[in-house]
């Protein structure tokens, strides 16, 4: 399986969860201490935010339109 949701699939009932999410990357924005990634699929759009100093080296290097697979625990906004 290469992903346990969708990008459409993901709500607030799903924080804390660790979620596996697959896709294009629509946009990103660098804002030096945090990266923002939207993850799009034929569901919908996801953001990602990388706030890892090694992920960021390696966010750094993607581009639009790249496919990523991210796993990680989801988080919303309190």
């Amino acid at each position: 399986m290469y992903r346990t949701k969708t990008c459409g699939d993901l709500n607030q009932s799903n924080i804390g969860e660790v979620v596996e999410l697959s896709g294009w990357i629509q946009k990103i924005r660098n804002l030096g201490k945090m990266i923002f990634i939207d993850l799009r699929d034929e569901f919908g759009i996801t953001q990602i935010v990388i706030n890892d100093e090694k992920l960021q080296e390696q966010a750094k290097q993607f581009n639009t339109e790249s496919c990523i697979h991210i796993s990680r625990k989801s988080c919303g906004k309190n």
